[in-house]
């Protein structure tokens, strides 16, 4: 049996990075002044998103009059780095990825008291459309740096359809 090719949505890449990246931004329990990083944390703090292996083009149609459509997906994690975490501080990451995760679902969550609810994925640009958000894992700890810093993580998949014409 032949193994299924992989491809990749390259020309989607900084389309849905960039989303990704303004919608994570636009998270109720984001603190004021902070903004989501790519790929890159501070030694001892930070926020950001890894991707795991860019945009899939996991099925394409094409009907007979050209149009395409393409459903993607985009899987990643978001890491956030701390450093001197008590237990109880332990607690309060693991909840504000998971808080973050349920929030991209749209699911109700509350942040500092307040119910809040992502209604819509925000529009991309060209004919990228985002369907879903889904949490693939819980938040965890996954790892700790040599300076003690911690780095917690979830693994998240966002779907999405590119509809053209060829």
């Amino acid at each position: 049996m032949a193994e299924k090719k992989v491809v990749y949505d390259l020309d989607g890449y900084d389309v849905i990075t960039n989303g990704l990246l303004e919608l994570l931004d636009q998270f109720p329990g984001m603190p004021e002044g902070e903004q989501m990083g790519f790929s890159a944390l501070g030694e001892e703090r930070g926020k950001a998103i890894f991707p795991t292996e860019g945009p899939v083009i996991e099925r394409e149609i094409t009907s007979v009059t050209g149009k395409v459509t393409q459903y993607c997906s985009y899987p990643f994690h978001v890491v956030y780095r701390e450093s001197g975490l008590s237990e109880s501080r332990k607690i309060k990451v693991k909840e504000w990825l998971d808080t973050l995760g349920r929030w991209l679902e749209k699911q109700v969550v509350k942040v500092n008291g307040q119910e809040e609810q992502l209604t819509e994925y925000p529009p991309l640009t060209g004919t990228r459309q985002f369907t879903t958000i889904r949490r693939m894992s819980g938040g965890y700890l996954d790892s700790t740096n040599e300076n003690k810093s911690e780095n917690w993580a979830i693994y998240i998949n966002a779907r999405y359809t590119n509809i053209f014409k060829r």
